[in-house]
């Protein structure tokens, strides 16, 4: 079993560009989402280049090396212009029990089980 995740970064109309990752989507311990985000993707610049490639596996700290559904030849899914509300929503509806926000320069989580 993963800890399912979402990715996002939060645009300037307020929407949010997010992505799926399947496992160690804890907030802490050693190669879980929360503890790469914060060391590793810290640049918008860094955040968006990840999600354009799509929904994942495994986030690892170098781009290259995370393990994007497109690799194994599914199609490029990601979600665009989503509200906050909406993109909750789509977390919790396919099993996700995190989903990390970057705005205002930094990392924010909620955890979706139990709410």
């Amino acid at each position: 079993m993963g800890t399912r995740s979402i990715i996002s970064i939060k645009n300037e109309d307020e929407t949010f560009d997010a992505v799926y990752c399947h496992f160690d989507g804890y907030p802490d311990g050693e190669q879980s989402v929360g503890l790469t985000l914060r060391m590793d993707y810290t640049s918008e610049e860094k955040i968006r280049g990840l999600i354009s490639f799509g929904d994942m596996s495994c986030l690892h700290p170098i781009v290259e090396q995370c393990e994007f559904y497109t690799k194994r030849g599914e199609k490029l899914h990601n979600y665009k212009n989503m509200p906050l509300d909406v993109l909750r929503k789509r977390a919790k509806a396919i099993g996700c029990e995190y989903l990390y926000m970057f705005y205002k320069g930094e990392w924010n989580y909620v955890e979706l089980y139990g709410d």
